[in-house]
């Protein structure tokens, strides 16, 4: 009795007539799933520079660092972050009507301008934020008076001996408190003796990492509750195209 036989459709992935078959649908699926992986981790890691960048803001309002330096790219939440540990900080100040014991200066700034500031807040509980006031940080005569602001020494003495307009303000004082800068700068092109004086925080990053930052702070509903979560899926949607 003759064996009958049934064509067998060859399995995917598999070598039939030097035609080799693949799964695609499959290989995408698994493509897709590493990838996520992977900018998953990308963002945990992220993230967790940020949450290194909120307990040194932290140990800078404590006194436990003298001065920080924090560096990067616009618009990934550096700003944002160093205020709401301040803020939450100073929330008793605030309820209290009474004078916050912090201030962000944002902007150019004169050299005169940053020493009647420094004179401002030179109580040990304060804490001065620079946010993006890279002027100072570029200026021969305010880095000098910087360079005494964050002197190891203990007792830290400013002084101004060129001309004066201000009557108000003595010619040196004992600065006390504590000071972070917020930059767009590269860690390299800012001042060595500033650096060596802070505690460095870099948050540099890849174009895809910024987006990656971004879409994580978007869908905080903290950022700009005023738009719904389309429109700022839309918003990141259209700068991954640009």
């Amino acid at each position: 009795m003759a064996r009958s036989s049934t064509a067998r459709k060859p399995s995917k992935g598999t070598v039939t007539s030097n035609v080799i078959e693949l799964d695609t649908d499959a290989i995408a699926a698994k493509e897709k799933t590493i990838q996520k992986k992977s900018d998953e981790e990308i963002l945990e890691h992220l993230n967790q520079r940020f949450d290194i960048l909120t307990e040194m803001t932290k140990a800078v309002k404590r006194g436990d660092v003298r001065a920080m330096i924090v560096s990067g790219p616009p618009g990934v939440g550096k700003s944002h972050n160093v205020e709401a540990v301040l803020q939450k900080d100073g929330l008793f100040d605030t309820l209290g009507e009474r004078k916050p014991k912090y201030e962000v200066v944002k902007g150019a700034m004169s050299s005169i301008g940053l020493y009647k500031k420094l004179y401002e807040f030179s109580d040990s509980k304060h804490v001065l934020v620079f946010d993006d006031c890279d002027d100072i940080l570029q200026d021969e005569l305010s880095l000098n008076i910087l360079k005494g602001a964050l002197d190891s020494y203990g007792k830290r003495v400013i002084s101004w001996n060129a001309d004066m307009r201000d009557e108000d303000l003595p010619r040196s004082f004992n600065f006390e408190g504590k000071v972070i800068f917020i930059s767009n700068m590269d860690q390299n092109n800012i001042d060595q003796a500033i650096r060596s004086r802070s505690m460095m925080i870099d948050l540099s990053m890849t174009d895809d990492q910024k987006i990656d930052r971004m879409e994580f702070i978007a869908q905080s509903d903290e950022f700009m509750p005023e738009y719904d979560a389309k429109i700022k899926a839309d918003a990141l949607d259209l700068i991954r195209d640009l």
